[in-house]
């Protein structure tokens, strides 16, 4: 027999398979069958020292209390119904939007640019080839995402929202699986806008233990910190975003402006530039004070003499960054994407489990072609 240190029982563990073998041994005599005291009671023993599941810790807790302690701990039917029950706002997804949603089979976009030397030259008899062509394979990485969810909806049945429980033993057909399915779907997007598709940095899994938020895929913050980093961006040299909306609107000019001298061409190619929603409000405000003070003016949201719209965005949250790139040059890549908004259900004991998974990821096909202003580079 092992020596206990080996087996890593605490004092507690121990005494509890004393206590079971004991137990076991005790039955089987009183059964009638002495000579199973033996088996029996190291099988009651061998029970304690089996791995406990983890099972509570994972669960999505319900929290009713308040609504036990308004209405009772039991269900009345007064007419009430899933709609009556009022989601808090969540957080929109508005920037996978500015990004073309691409479809794909694999785990990684890939595309290939290619550039060309001159061709052009002035006639002459004799055959003189000049030029060439150069390919850059470009690619978007796609990152492997999941919603894993096991409720107990029963905590629910004597509440005020038994609505949402049956009588079936099925839990999987009560109205509470539908709802929460719906439910999660809506919070799945949420957390994407605010926790990955801007400040996501991948980060390293441990067996068994759920991934924190911000760290599931490469966000576009971090995308475009690593290629400022390796020389790739336009980075603009603009310096902090002043606090006063007059000046911040001329910031904007004045980038706009050097984005321009920096790159014509490319800059013809722009059609926004994006920025937290507090910076689109500011820039707003400063058009109103700068434009509007001798005639009305509609269009808030332009850079002045261009095209160019400002456009706030929720995912960006507090930070003072603010980049632009052509439309084509912004991807969505999307594996299984019909994964989404559908879940495997099934039933666990009286608890629901739901998972799902699909591959997302957003990224840029040219980093060279990105304009951003020179803050928050880290």
């Amino acid at each position: 027999m092992k020596p206990l240190k080996l087996l890593n029982l605490t004092l507690k563990t121990v005494l509890l398979v004393v206590l079971a073998f004991t137990f076991g041994a005790f039955m089987a005599t009183a059964w009638g069958a002495p000579e199973l005291a033996m088996p029996v009671g190291t099988a009651f023993a061998s029970f304690t020292l089996i791995p406990k599941g983890d099972l509570k810790a994972t669960l999505m807790t319900i929290t009713a209390t308040d609504v036990v302690t308004e209405w009772g701990a039991l269900y009345r039917n007064q007419g009430q119904k899933p709609t009556d029950i009022i989601a808090k706002l969540r957080m929109k997804a508005e920037t996978e939007a500015i990004f073309k949603r691409r479809v794909t089979t694999q785990t990684i976009l890939e595309k290939v640019s290619s550039e060309y030397s001159r061709v052009l030259q002035r006639f002459q008899k004799g055959f003189t080839p000049i030029g060439g062509v150069t390919f850059k394979p470009q690619k978007i990485q796609l990152y492997r995402l999941k919603i894993d969810s096991l409720e107990t909806p029963d905590d629910l049945y004597e509440t005020w929202l038994g609505f949402l429980t049956d009588n079936n033993l099925d839990r999987t057909q009560w109205p509470f699986a539908k709802w929460h399915g719906m439910q999660l779907m809506e919070q799945a997007i949420a957390d994407f806008e605010k926790f990955e598709i801007w400040g996501g940095v991948p980060g390293i899994i441990t067996p068994g233990t759920a991934t924190v938020a911000g760290t599931n895929i490469l966000g576009i913050r971090k995308q475009l910190n690593d290629n400022h980093a390796a020389g790739k961006t336009l980075t603009l040299t603009m310096g902090a975003v002043p606090t006063d909306p007059l000046l911040f609107v001329k910031y904007m000019e004045d980038m706009t402006k050097l984005g321009q001298s920096a790159n014509e061409s490319l800059f013809e190619e722009i059609d926004q530039w994006n920025m937290s929603k507090a910076l689109m409000r500011k820039f707003k405000e400063g058009m109103r004070i700068k434009y509007n003070m001798n005639y009305a003016q509609t269009d808030l949201v332009t850079v002045v003499d261009t095209d160019v719209k400002i456009v706030g965005l929720n995912s960006h949250a507090t930070s003072t960054k603010i980049w632009a790139t052509p439309a084509w040059n912004r991807e969505c890549g999307l594996k299984a994407p019909e994964n989404q908004n559908v879940f495997e259900v099934e039933k666990v004991d009286r608890s629901i489990k739901f998972y799902t998974d699909f591959m997302k990821g957003v990224g840029f096909w040219i980093p060279e072609y990105i304009y951003q202003n020179d803050v928050d580079l880290v």
